[in-house]
């Protein structure tokens, strides 16, 4: 029964595709060339077009672009961040969008600052697209179930006939405890349809944690892929999964307000390939607008080359990352070594070098650690906060440990919680600075 169900839910989205004019079929395989002919002359000229559309575009028919009408290159275009949308949002919309029945996107706020950017349809599609093409390179395909794991706001929330039709099992982050997590465990046992796991790191990590707890065997259900976002998701965790779920793991680098700008792909190493099909990346230094080179570490700046009702030029993310050429196990194009997280969230030493938020995951190891943040207070002060089901005797080795990475000045601190609260998105801030005075420098990885 689940079979057919999967198949006549893969059947019914293409006839419906189809009948609108197969746009989102066009885009697949658009996307599919793009990315894995990447070298080919044919694949840099529609990249190369896509780009050149969409910046003449915004200088036609946006308040905001027409002075750069006379532009040379995208160098010639302002970087922009969300504090310049959300004050010319009127400004950045295409007058030729204007009155249509385009699409809000919203992210929850939880760096402080709501975005919202309006997509038209055919945005709308090519995201569909995407994500249909990456889903797909993971093993899943059109109607197999997605378990979506994380913090489910009223205007994500879909109705129950959407969620059938997508077969979509909504899983809330904000609602875990031993209790929900159990029948999550138990709803996956009972599952026999194909299904793929795609949440937040962290609530992959509780639900080890449950799991660890519970000294539980393996879960024995059908999973194709297992989907992590949003989060830097840490190795112990990511062996947990696979140990528990016998099935890959993999990370994607997204957002809400514009789409999937990267994945790791099973069996591809363990570099996020980019998407250059729907995406133009760069990575300019952290303080200023100059470019840093592959294997240093750079604010993600992009251009999305399919937004025309809401043009998205040039936009900082508010993520840092290091990119890489060497590539070998995809499409060999340039692609991200590692995804760092906010720049807001970074950390840096006492000499002021930044250092990679990784370091947080050092406190896994610890069994009786069960939630932990690593927060910079000043210029030489630090503290950790735990929580923690034992008395914990390690703080000396912490010390040490942590000291090797900020230097033997630093002062470091503990704190006992009885938990690290989650933000409005569901999510929680492992690394956090409260310092802002830092000299910026960057240390070259």
């Amino acid at each position: 029964m689940e079979k057919a169900l999967e198949m006549l839910r893969y059947a019914a989205f293409w006839i419906l595709d189809f009948a609108k004019g197969g746009n989102v079929k066009k885009h697949v395989k658009d996307i599919q060339f793009i990315l894995e002919n990447y070298q080919s002359p044919q694949s840099a000229k529609r990249r190369a077009e896509n780009l050149q559309n969409l910046l003449a575009h915004a200088c036609e028919t946006t308040a905001f672009y027409k002075p750069f009408a006379g532009f040379n290159s995208l160098n010639d275009f302002p970087v922009i961040d969300k504090m310049v949308i959300r004050s010319n949002s009127g400004g950045l919309q295409s007058e030729e969008f204007k009155g249509r029945q385009n699409h809000l996107m919203q992210t929850s706020g939880s760096s402080g600052i709501i975005t919202k950017i309006l997509h038209d349809k055919n945005k709308r599609d090519r995201n569909t697209a995407d994500t249909i093409y990456f889903k797909g390179r993971a093993g899943f395909k059109l109607g197999h179930r997605l378990y979506y794991i994380r913090k489910w706001f009223e205007m994500h929330t879909k109705s129950p006939l959407v969620t059938w039709f997508r077969n979509i099992e909504m899983v809330d982050v904000s609602k875990f405890t031993d209790a929900y997590l159990a029948g999550f465990i138990e709803k996956l046992e009972n599952d026999r349809s194909n299904k793929m796991l795609l949440g937040y790191s962290s609530g992959y990590t509780e639900i080890c944690g449950y799991l660890d707890r519970k000294k539980s065997a393996a879960v024995k259900t059908n999973i194709r892929c297992i989907v992590a976002m949003s989060e830097a998701l840490s190795d112990q965790t990511r062996s947990s999964l696979e140990k528990y779920f016998n099935a890959p793991v993999i990370s994607r680098y997204s957002n809400l307000e514009n789409g999937i700008f990267s994945m790791q792909l099973p069996g591809k190493g363990s570099c996020f390939h980019i998407n250059w099909a729907s995406y133009y990346i760069e990575m300019l230094h952290p303080d200023n607008d100059t470019p840093v080179a592959n294997g240093e570490v750079g604010r993600v700046v992009i251009t999305d080359l399919f937004n025309f009702c809401m043009p998205i030029i040039r936009y900082d993310t508010g993520d840092l990352a290091i990119m890489t050429t060497e590539n070998r196990d995809f499409n060999k194009a340039p692609a991200f070594s590692r995804v760092e997280g906010r720049k807001m969230d970074a950390l840096y030493n006492t000499s002021g070098v930044w250092v990679s938020p990784y370091i947080v995951f050092e406190m896994e190891s610890y069994e009786e650690i069960r939630q932990f943040q690593l927060i910079q207070e000043g210029e030489k002060s630090y503290t950790i906060k735990l929580n923690v089901s034992q008395p914990f005797k390690a703080e000396a080795k912490l010390i040490a440990l942590y000291k090797s990475y900020f230097g033997v000045d630093a002062d470091i601190r503990f704190e006992y919680v009885d938990e690290i609260p989650q933000l409005s998105s569901g999510k929680r801030r492992l690394t956090v600075n409260n310092h802002t005075s830092q000299s910026g420098k960057m240390l070259n990885s």
